[in-house]
Parts: structure tokens; C-alpha cells; sequence
């Protein structure tokens, strides 16, 4: 347990004899692909650190409509911010993308160290700021051509997993707000490009710096070419 804890960049603030504390009280849980870490609704008792694996952040529409609203992998490190400054439920379920390791830390141990640590507080913080300027980004690039988007999301997940990605094609549809059949054309012609390779539930980015340059806009013809949305 204190080797999770030592590879969580906030918990590193703390002492040996500290982690020790909040490793007896922490829990490593395993999901498999599709489970459920925690479900919208319930009461918000645990943060979740994740180890291995992403998840996503979904909720349910007033017509009952699961929709996803944030992607959680290792490098954004924590869910279930609701148990920190919520009301007492899970705002979102968060459901895992794939097999997934996560270190379940009990409210009142969390929101104490919050209070006595001021170093722990900023890395927290640090770590909701860069989430609300990911959801920010994600929220601009709602209008985008999905090429645009596919290539937001797979730098991203270059991000935390490098170069090849554990993700399948209908997957990285859902992460870039899309349908799959819109998607297939987009990927279709990264691939032809030698932007992309991809294997049975993984995507290889080949190179980084074309996707970043469909993002910044600089290839019209061709997002035009991949579908305009």
C-alpha cells in the first residue's frame, strides 16, 4: 500500500510515518472493464486515486440518457471530488474504460490532510485546476470537426499512457464526443496519413506533431477530407 501511495504526486508531500497513517486506512480496489468505482447518487464517502487504467465520468440526463463528462486517467490522478466539496453525493458515476487499479481513501482521512497540509491542499488544488481547464477545453472544442476532436483526445491519452494508447476505436469515439460511424472516416485517413497504427483495443500514435497541427488548425483540406462533425 505505501508504494501506491509513494507514486501519488500528492501524497509524496507527506512523511514515511504519515503515508504509513493514511496507508491503514486506504483501500487498493481492482475493477474490470465496464465496473462501476462509484455511482452518481450515492453517498460520496470515498476519493479515488487512480493507479492503472482511466475511467469515465458519466450522468444521467433528465430522459435517462448516460452521457460522458470527463475521462479520468493516472496523469488527472483523482475522481470523486464530490466527497471532498460536494453535498454528500456523487455528482457523476465513474465507470472503468479499462481494467483499472484505484486507491479508494476514506473522506475524513482525505479532508484532514487537507487541512493540516498545506502542501497537500496546493497539489489538490493544482490537480482541480488542470481538470476544470481540460473540461473548459473540451467544452470549446464542442463545435469542432470531429478530427479536431478525435486528435484533442488522443493527446491526452498521450499524455498518460505515451505513445500507444489502451483504447478502442468505438472508445475513443465516446472520449471525443462523437458517433463511431462518424469517427471510422477521421481514423481512416490519420491512418492513411501514418499519423496512426492500430491493433485490436489499441490505437499507436505515430506522430504526435500532426495531430497537434490538425488541432491548432493547420491542415483545413484535410480535416475537411476526415468529416466536418
Amino acid at each position: 500500500m505505501e508504494n501506491y501511495l509513494a507514486r501519488v504526486p500528492f501524497f509524496r508531500k507527506l512523511s514515511a510515518a504519515e503515508r504509513r497513517q493514511v496507508a491503514s486506512v486506504c483501500e487498493i480496489r481492482r475493477f474490470r472493464k465496464g465496473e462501476v468505482l462509484f455511482q452518481e447518487g450515492r453517498p460520496a464517502d470515498s476519493v479515488w486515486a487512480m493507479c492503472r487504467g482511466w475511467a469515465y465520468l458519466t450522468k444521467r440526463t433528465p430522459q435517462s440518457r448516460s452521457i460522458t463528462v470527463f475521462t479520468v486517467t493516472p496523469q488527472e490522478v483523482l475522481c470523486g471530488f464530490s466527497a471532498i466539496v460536494g453535498h454528500g453525493t456523487y455528482y457523476a458515476s465513474a465507470v472503468a474504460a479499462t481494467d483499472t487499479t484505484a486507491l479508494r481513501i476514506p473522506h475524513d482521512t482525505f479532508t484532514r490532510l487537507m487541512a493540516k497540509k498545506p502542501g497537500f491542499s496546493e497539489q489538490v488544488l493544482a490537480i482541480y485546476h488542470a481538470r476544470m481547464r481540460r473540461m473548459a477545453e473540451t467544452i470549446c472544442l464542442g463545435q469542432a470537426p470531429v478530427a479536431q476532436r478525435l486528435a484533442y483526445a488522443l493527446l491526452r491519452l498521450k499524455a498518460s499512457f505515451g505513445e500507444t494508447v489502451p483504447i478502442t476505436h468505438q472508445e475513443l469515439a465516446r472520449m471525443a464526443g462523437t458517433r463511431w460511424e462518424t469517427s471510422i472516416r477521421a481514423i481512416a485517413e490519420m491512418k492513411r496519413h501514418g499519423w496512426l497504427r492500430s491493433t485490436r483495443g489499441k490505437i499507436t500514435i505515430v506522430s504526435a506533431a500532426r495531430l497537434q497541427g490538425l488541432l491548432n488548425g493547420n491542415s483545413p483540406a484535410t480535416i475537411k477530407r476526415m468529416g466536418a462533425h
